[in-house]
């Protein structure tokens, strides 16, 4: 697998707004999506690279799983190779979302992820610009 960067991450929170405005006021990150459920701020290292801050209720899996308060997503060059390697090592990975597929949108065409259960509990996210 070759990891490329960290292209994300997310958090959820009950002060949706509040983090927002640290992200976007203190942090200086530009606001893609403001929204109290789920707001999406740029990060400076690639076109979609973002913080994405989630409500504690918020509810779609193809986005953030349940139960995940904090994770990350690191960004590789071939992402079906990449989960296969995931799961030849008896690592838990979800199916890859192709985010075109998911939200109906051609102008995401080739962006997609999967998650990853890791050995110290937490989920990661693997994603890829590319198929």
């Amino acid at each position: 697998m070759n990891v490329l960067r960290v292209g994300f991450v997310g958090t959820r929170t009950t002060n949706v707004g509040p983090t927002v405005s640290f992200f976007r006021n203190v942090l200086g990150l530009g606001v893609v999506r403001d929204d109290p459920e789920w707001s999406i701020l740029q990060l400076p290292t690639g076109r979609l690279d973002f913080v994405e801050i989630y409500d504690q209720d918020f509810d779609e899996e193809r986005v953030a799983p349940a139960g995940v308060s904090l994770f990350v997503a690191f960004v590789v060059d071939d992402l079906e190779g990449a989960q296969r390697e995931v799961r030849a090592a008896g690592i838990e990975a979800s199916d890859i979302v192709w985010a075109a597929e998911a939200f109906d949108s051609p102008s995401l065409e080739g962006f997609g992820w999967f998650f990853v259960h890791a050995p110290d509990g937490n989920v990661y996210v693997i994603e890829s610009e590319s198929e």
